[in-house]
């Protein structure tokens, strides 16, 4: 509205200066009387007609002669020092200086009030101009108002043209129209773009990049939501998905294959869950997936379970793993907390890792103790330990050059209450939670130490893994170092394969159990070594005797020269210092080429052999 309040200051402005015009024109006027008049009164004065000299007939000759027709004056008093109420010379003075002027002479004569009387033309003249004030004055108002009318229906048109989606049979302001439909146009394509730019950065913040399923935060977000809606009563099924080969594949075949594995996975999950409209599919950890399926019974979830664990059994048998994945599944309602459903899931799933290769299992209740997942394998650690429930594997190490020794590494298989295989990498996670990692790892080293007295020669050695809580453990060395003492034939066949990262996290506990290996005449190995420039400072600390080079690198060995050129200088460096160098994870025939011709000492991986039971190798 501010050309509306433009336009009336504006008719404002006219209508003061056409007032102020009449108000000179009358003052004009006036006051040129007045002056004449001023003049006939000086004369009259002039005379010297004092008070007591005025009788009727000079009364008439002074009113003749000072034309009271026009103005009247009447005298009240002789007074010399002006004591009337109202000084009138003072304010003819101010108003009327030329009237003023005439009566110079005469304001010490006496006082005297005068009234104005109009003739008939001054009358006329008067009654016009105030008749065109008014009229002006009317004309500025209804200017206003109707000004006032027309910018508000301006505006009314150009909201609705703004407001309109649809175009109109008739446009009042066709530019206007236009110039909007571009703005339109502009801010919708600015909106779009701003649109695509929040649906990236949301697919990046709750995509997972691998699997293109949403990550744990959505799905924690989501569950949050379904839980605390009060509304209406809700449930769903929850289903933990956990794929445990994830580790083996890592270690023996490589991280590449490792991420085809977790695809594999989720397009599994995603073909036997799509007939589900509602159900959503979530990564929530490196080997973790979950579902959830809103409004579905109990039987209806034993029959997707059935499903998923039908194709578990395939995709192992076609990949030849010991086990593919895992499932835990449970009810969940709204109003239950997310802990509480989450524990029910974990639960399930303990269950299911205790059943067999790609079980399932249901929790329906929750369970009296707060981690009965814990309380299962904490079960189940301690019967292995008591009951010595585990298998060896052995997978053999090809040497290339001739002072390369027969080597073998060995591998541990836990058997549960059913016969069935447990899990290797979740044992080992749950016995670390448990604190029984250190426990496990004695009971391995004695029975690869019973099994050597009727399995090993003396021209080949055996690899047996440590974990970093045994390295860093005091009371482990002191009683490994005791055992090997005691069989000095079989502990000069041993390697003992630490992983790189372990021996990094304490290189102080690391060179004690180096130093103690060489000290009972075994051999030390770094396992899953070349990580960066920081290998060779380790290496060139601990000395091992072998050193295996990590899988990930050999992986992209035949199109990376950078990696070619970072293992020739690691062959390099361990061949100046009397080390022997292993590739694991060699699957192909081109690495197998190259890795001779860079004289690596020794290749390990799918392409020589898979691991296999330990009495097998022997035979």
């Amino acid at each position: 509205m501010t050309d509306y309040f433009r336009c009336n200051l504006f008719l404002t402005f006219v209508f003061l200066c056409m007032l102020f015009s009449a108000l000179g024109f009358s003052y004009q006027s006036l006051n040129s009387s007045l002056a004449v008049q001023g003049s006939a009164i000086n004369y009259a004065l002039s005379q010297k007609i004092t008070v007591d000299s005025i009788t009727d007939d000079n009364t008439k000759l002074l009113t003749d002669r000072l034309a009271l027709s026009q103005l009247f004056i009447q005298t009240e008093s002789i007074s010399s020092s002006w004591e009337s109420n109202i000084n009138y010379p003072t304010l003819i003075q101010l108003i009327f200086p030329q009237l003023a002027k005439q009566f110079s002479g005469a304001t010490d004569l006496f006082s005297y009030k005068f009234k104005l009387r109009f003739s008939e033309k001054d009358n006329a003249v008067i009654q016009l101009l105030s008749t065109f004030i008014i009229s002006v004055f009317i004309a500025y108002l209804l200017c206003l108002a109707s000004v006032k009318r027309l910018l508000i229906s301006v505006e009314k048109n150009i909201l609705h043209e703004i407001g309109n989606t649809i175009k109109p049979k008739h446009q009042s302001f066709p530019a206007v129209t236009r110039l909007l439909a571009q703005h339109k146009a502009e801010h919708h394509k600015e909106l779009q773009g701003q649109h695509d730019k929040i649906e990236v950065l949301s697919k990046q913040i709750n995509m997972d990049n691998l699997t293109g399923l949403y990550n744990r935060f959505f799905f924690r977000g989501e569950l949050v939501d379904f839980l605390s809606e009060k509304k209406q009563s809700q449930s769903a099924i929850l289903a933990l998905v956990r794929a445990t080969a994830l580790g083996h594949i890592n270690k023996h075949r490589g991280f590449q294959l490792g991420d085809v594995y977790l695809k594999d996975i989720s397009n599994m999950l995603k073909q036997c869950t799509k007939r589900y409209p509602d159900s959503q599919l979530y990564r929530v950890s490196g080997p973790d997936f979950a579902i959830l399926i809103p409004n579905m019974t109990a039987a209806v979830a034993h029959k997707l379970a059935r499903e998923i664990k039908a194709n578990l059994d395939e995709y192992q048998s076609l990949h030849e793993l010991e086990n593919v994945a895992y499932i835990g599944i449970t009810t969940i309602h709204s109003g239950h907390q997310p802990e509480q459903v989450l524990a029910r899931a974990d639960t399930a799933l303990a269950k299911a890792q205790l059943e067999g290769p790609n079980y399932w299992a249901f929790q329906q209740q929750d369970s009296q103790q707060d981690n009965q997942g814990q309380t299962y394998w904490k079960e189940v650690i301690e019967d292995i330990i008591s009951k010595r429930s585990l298998m060896l594997l052995s997978q053999p190490v090809q040497p290339i050059h001739r002072n390369m020794k027969n080597y073998q590494e060995i591998y541990t298989r836990f058997i549960g209450n059913n016969n069935a295989v447990l899990p290797t990498h979740t044992l080992f996670a749950m016995a670390q939670r448990l604190d029984y990692t250190v426990k496990l790892d004695q009971i391995i080293i004695e029975n690869i130490i019973s099994n050597s007295r009727t399995q090993m020669d003396g021209s080949s050695h055996w690899g047996v893994n440590l974990t970093s809580h045994s390295v860093q453990s005091s009371a482990f060395i002191v009683w490994l170092e005791r055992l090997l003492l005691r069989e000095p034939n079989i502990a000069a066949n041993l390697v003992f394969e630490i992983d790189e990262v372990v021996l990094e996290r304490n290189i102080v506990s690391s060179k004690r159990a180096m130093d103690m290996l060489r000290r009972v005449g075994s051999r030390s190995a770094i396992s899953k070594f070349g990580h960066g420039i920081s290998s060779f400072k380790l290496f060139k600390e601990l000395k091992p005797n072998y050193i295996k080079i990590d899988s990930s690198l050999i992986q992209s060995i035949t199109n990376d020269n950078a990696s070619q050129q970072f293992l020739r200088m690691i062959v390099d460096v361990a061949h100046r210092m009397s080390c022997q160098v292993i590739a694991e994870g060699v699957e192909e025939l081109a690495q197998k080429q190259l890795l001779e011709s860079m004289y690596v000492d020794g290749i390990q991986g799918y392409l020589i052999a898979k691991p296999a039971p330990l009495s097998k190798i022997a035979s």
